[in-house]
């Protein structure tokens, strides 16, 4: 099994969550997804490794 870093593991859920957003026609969401990308290709590793982490599911209601 390949280990996947912190840095793609964002990178693949963003462009899901983009790709998702597009298709429903969320052209602000959409724009706020790639924008969101563009910052984690351009941050350092160190930077991407200490984001926080937010796991909706886990949230109540």
């Amino acid at each position: 099994m390949a280990f996947v870093s912190k840095r793609e593991g964002l990178a693949r859920k963003i462009d899901t969550a983009a790709i998702e957003a597009e298709s429903l026609g969320l052209t602000t969401a959409t724009l706020i997804l790639r924008m969101a990308r563009l910052e984690i290709d351009r941050a350092e590793p160190d930077e991407v490794e200490s984001m926080p982490r937010n796991n909706c599911r886990s949230k109540p209601n």
